[in-house]
Formats: C-alpha cells, structure tokens, sequence
C-alpha cells in the first residue's frame, strides 16, 4: 500500500466516524398550563331554631344562669347537660329559669360537595353569640356556646375540628349548640315575649 493510499483510507475511516457519530435533532415547543379553582361549594340550609322557650335571667350575680342544649346530632333531643363553656359560664343557676315550652326545634344543615375526593377540611365553629331582641338597653340577652358538629352523611359522627369527604367529594353535616339564659348581670329582670335572634359564621378551609 502506497503512503498516499494509506493517508486517503485513514481519511475516509475519520470521516465515516464523524459521520456515524452526527445526530440530527428537532425541537418542539410544549405548552404548560393549569387552572387553580379553590372554590368550595358549601351552603346551608334551615336555622339554629330552639323553638319556644319560657325564660327568667337572674340579674343579682353574675355567672347565675341556666342551659338548654340542642345536640347537633339529630337523634337527640334538646336537654340541660352544659359544655365546658356552658359549665365555665354558668357556676351557679341563682334564679334562672330556661325550659322548652314548644314549637319545633331545628338545627341547621351544611352542605359541602366539589371537593376532591376524602379531603380532610379544617371546620371553624363560632365560640360565642349572643341573641337580642329590641329592647331597653340593659336589657338580658341569651347567649350561644358550646357550638358541635355531626357529619350526617357517610358513617355519621361527630365532628370536631375537621370534616372528611367522601369518594364524590361531598359531605353534609348539623350544627347544634347550648343556649344560656344572661350569664351578667342586665338592669331588668325580665325577658320580652319576642323573638331573639342572631347570626354565626360556620367555615370549612383547605
């Protein structure tokens, strides 16, 4: 083999391994996108009702008052049992009087539905409310506290800080609480034959 033979064949091995070696590539541009939705369906429906009550406040001391809670689980009917609130409250009934005379006692219904299937929500009660009617000034109040939860759907139970959804994403659940005649001391010693009324925010949370 001649020396100029060798050189052109050890040329032709490079540029044949040169060329084995070169990829040929293309690129394409891909879109990334989402759409963030936070949204929680969840309504309500009926009211905290505790129907018709007969009630005396005992203005003499304060912490003198009486109960009558209404379970938030539906099976149970309204009784006299006080939570911790109630109890801390309440450390002596004095002269009050709180009974149930009549009417048909109602707990509210809260609906949660669109939520991604058995997320755990966080569920915020109320601590206190307080029911007013017009009135002078002064005047006794019953209060709201000691505020439950019951999940209704699913396996029922009571709920405390959290509420579970189910494989759809829904959940329903009552909410009960203890009604406590004037736990202070107002000027006048009685309650008006009117209604009283207030308002609670219940919430659930990511």
């Amino acid at each position: 083999m001649t020396k100029l033979h060798a050189i052109a064949k050890g040329l032709g091995a490079t540029l044949l391994l040169a060329s084995a070696s070169t990829a040929f590539a293309e690129t394409v541009n891909v879109p990334a996108t989402l759409t963030v939705d936070n949204t929680i369906d969840f309504t309500t429906t009926g009211t905290l009702d505790f129907g018709t009550v007969r009630a005396t406040p005992d203005n003499t001391t304060a912490a003198n008052c009486v109960g009558l809670t209404m379970p938030a689980n539906p099976a149970l009917a309204l009784n006299a049992t006080l939570g911790t609130a109630g109890a801390v409250a309440c450390t002596a009934a004095g002269t009050s009087v709180l009974q149930a005379v009549g009417g048909t006692p109602t707990r509210p219904e809260f609906s949660i539905a669109g939520v991604a299937a058995f997320t755990t929500l966080t569920l915020t009660l109320p601590t206190t409310v307080d029911l007013t009617t017009t009135a002078p000034a002064g005047s006794p109040i019953f209060r709201l506290v000691d505020f439950t939860a019951y999940r209704t759907s699913g396996t029922p139970a009571a709920v405390t800080t959290t509420v579970q959804v189910d494989g759809s994403g829904n959940a329903t659940f009552n909410v009960g609480a203890t009604l406590l005649t004037d736990p202070g001391t107002p000027t006048t010693s009685a309650y008006e034959n009117a209604a009283y009324t207030g308002n609670f925010d219940v919430q659930v949370a990511f």
